[in-house]
């Protein structure tokens, strides 16, 4: 029994002596590891904790422990056992990642998620501008899709270790807070951005009267637009200007004329504005933009500095204007007129110039020539000027394609000279002027004339045409029927005179017509009416023979006249018996084939006459008289009656005593 006592009490103390031995060589407690916080963004700060390790040997820290993306970091454990350190999340895909602290002796882990994360360049933004967006903690090496709103802005793909970054520009939106989304199809995470509004013009400079285009963006949407300039309000295409339910808009407008600067563009929805700075450059327009030597141009300028004494200068040399001193006025602006000087064809510099601000433009002088006279005769002498050719150049004259005269012109481009008009017809003709460069035309005008005296007369009329502008023989005619003949003189003139022909009233033609010319001029031939006869002879209610004689008074004429003479047998002469005109002598006895029938006393003859003069005119007729026509005179038939009766007075005698 005592025995196993002891054999107890010796198993107990050497229980007790491995104890001892085992508790100076290891922890009481299991090892184990705390993170702080276990989740967030790469780039995150970890504080690992663990307890229960063998004092004062070397530990590991492996965060994302057994992968590619594994990091290390060493230290010593502490006396009581304990480790902490802080660690940084290394730049890895989203997901869960196993840390884990070991030694030579045990180990512990605890698990890590990554969370994804975005990074924008700027917060505030206006729209078209770039922004950089950068992404962490999202997969590897998958495509994401970058969405403004819910509208894609930019696509990309992270790399290896789930990152990306990449620009993309501001859409079009309103003002105010939006959201940009970055989606790679398992991880979906969005970050706001701030849209503020803004105004831009184009172009930013230039003189006044250019179309400036108005662009807003980031404004309130659906909202009436107000733009200024220079604090006034402006006209603007459209007239009303709202904006887009992007709080967009577009607009445009001419700037105000005379001003100078630099001024302000304010762009206002009513609440929010935008401003834009807009610079004027003195320019100066001209009226015409080319023109004649000799001619005047207006300038109108404007963006100068105000009140200032602007100089002008044609080609660097300066030039006279209207008024002679030009100054701006306070908003820096003239007007003012100058006559073209003498220049040479082609381009030239005009420069208006206030010593600190300068405008210049191109101008271009024009190619002329004037005639003088710009009408007239053939073998006429005609001065022809031009300006505006080449410097010293050789000039050809040509009058309708031929050469006429060789001249030349002076350093100036300009030149006159004479020639002499070719016989040519009469018309319009261009005369040209070059100097194998540049060409310059006019028109002159052949002036064949006639002059007829008088132009209106009778028939008799003595009518004499004289006429310049013709070469030769010269043939008159009087409509078609040739009334004269002659010769021009070597001036191209001649004069000749004739009687007016038997013709009708009214208007006819004089032509004449040279060698080379044929010109035309009226002859009005009087158109009065001559007198109406008196009738004389028969008188009225008469008896006459079968071929009595008819008598009326005499009508005088400038022109010449014959008579017409009617007999009918009624007064309204629808009945004739006989029309004669032409008669130029009265009285006018009817001939035997004329000759008239006897008619009874209810039953007379009429008669009447009209005059005709040379030129066709008519008189009325004469007022109509009546005669008789009986073969026997009256006594004669008073006698036969007579016997008649006394005959028969004879026979009833006779035959009265015979019956008895």
């Amino acid at each position: 029994m005592n025995r196993k006592r002891i054999a107890s009490a010796l198993l107990l103390v050497t229980t007790l002596s491995l104890a001892i031995i085992f508790t100076t060589a290891r922890p009481v407690f299991a090892a184990s590891v705390t993170l702080s916080p276990d989740q967030g963004k790469t780039g995150t700060t970890t504080h690992v904790s663990g307890a229960g390790f063998t004092a004062s040997i070397s530990y590991t820290v492996y965060f994302a422990y057994n992968t590619s993306h594994e990091t290390r970091t060493s230290g010593t454990v502490a006396t009581d056992g304990t480790i902490s350190r802080l660690i940084t999340v290394p730049e890895i895909p989203a997901g869960s990642y196993t840390v884990r602290v070991a030694t030579s002796a045990e180990s512990a882990s605890d698990t890590f998620t990554v969370e994804p994360q975005l990074d924008l360049s700027k917060t505030s933004v206006v729209v078209g501008e770039q922004v950089t967006i950068n992404g962490t903690g999202f997969r590897a090496s998958r495509s994401v899709t970058i969405k403004f709103d819910n509208r894609t802005a930019q696509t990309t793909s992270t790399n290896s270790k789930g990152s990306f970054s990449v620009k993309f520009s501001i859409p079009e939106s309103s003002y105010g807070s939006h959201e940009v989304t970055a989606d790679d199809g398992t991880n979906r995470l969005s970050i706001s951005i701030s849209v503020k509004q803004s105004a831009t013009i184009s172009p930013k400079s230039g003189p006044v009267d250019t179309k400036l285009n108005v662009t807003g963006t980031g404004f309130r949407d659906d909202r009436p637009i107000t733009i200024t300039f220079d604090g006034d309000e402006v006209d603007t295409s459209p007239a009303s200007v709202d904006t887009d339910e992007y709080g967009s808009f577009t607009a445009s407008f001419q700037v105000p004329t005379c001003v100078n600067g630099t001024v302000e563009i304010v762009a206002s929805d009513g609440k929010y504005t935008a401003t834009a700075e807009f610079t004027i450059r003195a320019h100066i327009a001209l009226d015409p933009v080319s023109a004649n030597v000799g001619d005047t141009v207006s300038i109108n300028g404007n963006g100068f500095r105000a009140n200032r004494v602007i100089m002008l200068t044609f080609d660097n040399e300066e030039v006279g204007s209207i008024p002679a001193t030009i100054r701006s006025d306070s908003l820096g602006c003239f007007e003012v007129d100058f006559t073209v000087p003498p220049s040479t064809s082609g381009i030239h510099e005009i420069r208006a110039d206030d010593d600190a601000e300068v405008a210049e433009v191109n101008w271009t002088t024009l190619s002329t020539i004037s005639l003088n006279p710009t009408g007239g005769p053939i073998n006429a002498e005609v001065t022809i000027e031009g300006t505006g050719f080449g410097s010293n150049r050789v000039m050809a004259i040509e009058f309708d394609d031929d050469h006429v005269r060789t001249s030349a012109t002076d350093a100036k481009g300009s030149f006159t000279t004479q020639f002499v008009v070719p016989e040519l017809e009469s018309g319009e003709y261009n005369v040209t002027a070059s100097d194998s460069v540049t060409t310059a035309g006019a028109v002159f005008t052949v002036t064949t004339s006639i002059e007829v005296a008088p132009v209106t007369g009778h028939v008799g009329t003595t009518i004499t045409v004289t006429g310049t502008g013709f070469a030769g023989a010269v043939t008159v005619k009087y409509d078609e029927l040739v009334v004269a003949t002659t010769t021009a003189d070597t001036s191209g003139a001649f004069a000749i005179s004739f009687n007016a022909p038997q013709s009708i009233h009214g208007h006819h033609t004089i032509t004449v017509s040279g060698v080379i010319n044929t010109i035309e001029a009226i002859f009005t031939m009087e158109s009065d009416a001559p007198s109406t006869p008196t009738l004389l002879l028969p008188e009225n209610g008469v008896r006459q023979g079968s071929r009595p004689s008819f008598s009326w008074g005499v009508v005088n004429d400038p022109s010449g006249v014959t008579y017409t003479l009617q007999i009918a047998t009624d007064d309204s002469f629808n009945t004739l018996l006989l029309d004669k005109p032409g008669l130029t002598q009265f009285p006018y006895r009817l001939s035997h084939e004329e000759a008239l029938r006897s008619t009874d006393s209810d039953a007379p003859y009429y008669w009447r006459v009209k005059v005709v003069d040379g030129a066709s005119n008519e008189s009325a007729w004469s007022t109509p008289r009546s005669f008789y026509v009986r073969f026997l005179p009256q006594w004669a038939i008073y006698v036969i009656i007579a016997a008649v009766a006394v005959a028969i007075s004879v026979v009833a005698t006779r035959s009265y005593y015979r019956r008895r």
